[in-house]
């Protein structure tokens, strides 16, 4: 099991995030290797991620659904897939919100995730897996801040957190 915790800062207002946050066309777009598909019947999506670990990479496909909150500003996600060579499964869950941050104005976004992760694969994947999420965070966090600037004057950004492998390193 793979958990996340981040928390990343962006010196934009939180309606603002929250719109980008709220549209997972934007979101992808912030997400370095994934790409978005159909919209099902249900409203979940159709995605891929690629992801390099170390010399391989690695594509899923997935089945993505998104539950929002808008007047909290808080979301849930959960994918289920598998690498396109066939050999792993992934499982994921995540939650995540919009808080005002005051000093300086702006918004910290917290993340919390769990991935299940089975297969051929997965002792790569889980090994690799905090340098990859941090990675992947502090693109996410840099793409995100460049989208809200064109949208509401965003400057800057931060990312704080913590990865877990279940002790598996």
């Amino acid at each position: 099991m793979i958990e996340v915790n981040e928390k990343i800062e962006v010196d934009a207002a939180p309606q603002t995030v929250w719109s980008l946050l709220s549209d997972p066309r934007a979101v992808v777009d912030c997400v370095p290797g994934a790409a978005l598909g159909e919209e099902q019947e249900d409203g979940s999506f159709d995605a891929t991620l690629t992801v390099k670990f170390g010399p391989a990479k690695v594509t899923f496909r997935a089945r993505v659904a998104l539950e929002l909150d808008a007047a909290a500003m808080t979301g849930h996600v959960n994918a289920r897939g598998k690498d396109t060579q066939g050999g792993t499964k992934m499982r994921a869950k995540m939650t995540f919100g919009v808080v005002e941050r005051s000093h300086p104005p702006g918004s910290t976004i917290p993340i919390a995730a769990q991935v299940e992760i089975s297969g051929r694969l997965s002792t790569l994947i889980e090994s690799g897996a905090t340098l990859v999420v941090k990675r992947m965070t502090k693109e996410f966090t840099e793409r995100l801040a460049a989208r809200c600037a064109g949208t509401a004057g965003a400057t800057g950004q931060t990312v704080q957190g913590d990865i877990s492998t279940g002790g598996r390193t």
